[in-house]
């Protein structure tokens, strides 16, 4: 029976990858052209645009996709980004709704009425996120915090930059296992527990900013509170769940948090995946299939898997 639930679940999720990867080939197409269209001239209307933008080829990897400072995409995009995207838009033009094209069409309109296109992306990679949540928690086992922690935290590290992000969401890591060592054995209710928890967190988080500055960290300067406020609260859910799980379960709990956080933030600055959001929307609607499998399957987890297979042995005997 959990091999049938299994063969299922591995069908369902094949097909999506086949329908993803088969969208890929018009996006290097449309990577192509974009690379160029840019840099080139408009002949309709009475005014020649020419955009000349400067090429941004990414090298170091990883890494240096990590580290390489981008547009900050939970703002409104400025002038030359928005040239780059109706460029985008001409690979696939929905001029009228209809059943297959009602999604790009709903897309396109929007932004033509002027809603930013990073806000578009954010809000349909919700979805997505959640079923790498999900995908994570069930298939793989791992537990993480409550799903919309992930999904917040990938936003604001796009909002505050990896490398800040990072040096915050140490601090923040740090300031919670401080405050749990020093407030464990304080005879007080939880709620002032909590409370008294929140002043490490300001001042380890005040630390790092200062930190950040120092290392001349060029995306501190112009912070608002809002992503810190979101990164602080992480420092909150840490908290809590110290006070009911061992540091050992805190440790992979918060690792796989903050795992799934740094993925979210990697597909919310992919211009790949910007642009296949913006082009087919409708991919967006794979994740219905998918959490209906995930939803379905009863099978162990492959933590599970690895945790008892020195048991496999006997239960062949």
């Amino acid at each position: 029976m959990r091999g049938q639930h299994v063969f299922s679940f591995l069908t369902v999720l094949a097909a999506g990858t086949i329908a993803i990867a088969g969208a890929f080939p018009v996006y290097a197409q449309v990577g192509a052209d974009a690379a160029v269209a840019p840099n080139a001239t408009t002949t309709e209307g009475s005014t020649t645009i020419a955009t000349t933008t400067k090429p941004e080829v990414e090298e170091g990897g990883l890494l240096g996709a990590l580290t390489t400072p981008k547009q900050d995409l939970t703002k409104p995009e400025d002038q030359p980004a928005k040239d780059e995207i109706q460029v985008l838009l001409e690979r696939r033009p929905v001029k009228d709704p209809s059943i297959f094209g009602f999604f790009a069409y709903w897309v396109q309109k929007a932004i033509a009425l002027g809603i930013p296109a990073n806000t578009i992306v954010l809000i349909l990679l919700i979805p997505v996120i959640a079923t790498l949540v999900a995908f994570t928690r069930v298939i793989i086992g791992l537990p993480s915090l409550e799903m919309l922690v992930p999904i917040v935290l990938s936003f604001a590290l796009v909002a505050v930059g990896i490398t800040a992000g990072i040096i915050i969401l140490g601090a923040v890591v740090l300031a919670s296992f401080v405050s749990r060592t020093l407030l464990r054995r304080v005879p007080i209710m939880f709620f002032p527990k909590r409370s008294l928890s929140h002043l490490f967190l300001a001042f380890f988080v005040f630390a790092a900013l200062t930190i950040s500055i120092i290392l001349d960290i060029e995306s501190i300067r112009d912070l608002s509170i809002f992503p810190v406020l979101i990164l602080t609260l992480l420092g909150d859910s840490i908290v809590q769940v110290q006070l009911h799980k061992t540091i050992r379960e805190t440790v992979v709990i918060t690792s796989v948090t903050i795992g799934l956080g740094i993925l979210g933030f990697l597909l919310a600055t992919s211009l790949a995946v910007r642009d296949l959001i913006i082009l087919w929307p409708e991919l967006v609607l794979l994740t219905i299939p998918i959490n209906l499998a995930l939803g379905r399957y009863f099978g162990l987890r492959l933590a599970e898997v690895l945790r008892f297979k020195t048991l496999s042995s006997y239960g062949s005997e």
